[in-house]
């Protein structure tokens, strides 16, 4: 495992989607760190405005969903930012930052690569 990246351990308000695994590497820090945990299906402008996220963390692949398709949906909810990826090892990880880049280079694209 990769170690976490800075923008993630200080971010102040993080939006995982999805991708509860992602909170076995967060260390708790009340009243300094928020996390809300949700769906994609529940992502909407007012959410966004509301939460105001740092940094939004979501799988690689969903049953229903691949990451390009949720960042499309926050880019096209005015989300520009920190966009972390919860993935196993990959073999080209740079593919993967890539192509999410090249759809939507609002986002600061990042992988957070678990065993």
């Amino acid at each position: 495992m990769l170690p976490v990246d800075q923008a993630l351990i200080t971010a102040q308000r993080i939006l995982v989607v999805e991708a509860p695994a992602v909170m076995e590497l967060l260390s708790p820090k009340p009243g300094a760190q928020s996390v809300i945990v949700t769906h994609k299906r529940m992502l909407n402008a007012a959410m966004l405005d509301s939460i105001r996220p740092d940094a939004i963390v979501g799988p690689l692949i969903s049953p229903d969903w691949d990451i390009v398709d949720l960042a499309i949906t926050v880019s096209a909810l005015a989300y520009s930012g920190n966009f972390f990826v919860l993935t196993q090892p990959l073999p080209r990880a740079e593919l993967v930052i890539r192509e999410v880049r090249a759809v939507c280079p609002n986002l600061t694209v990042k992988l957070i690569e678990v065993a």
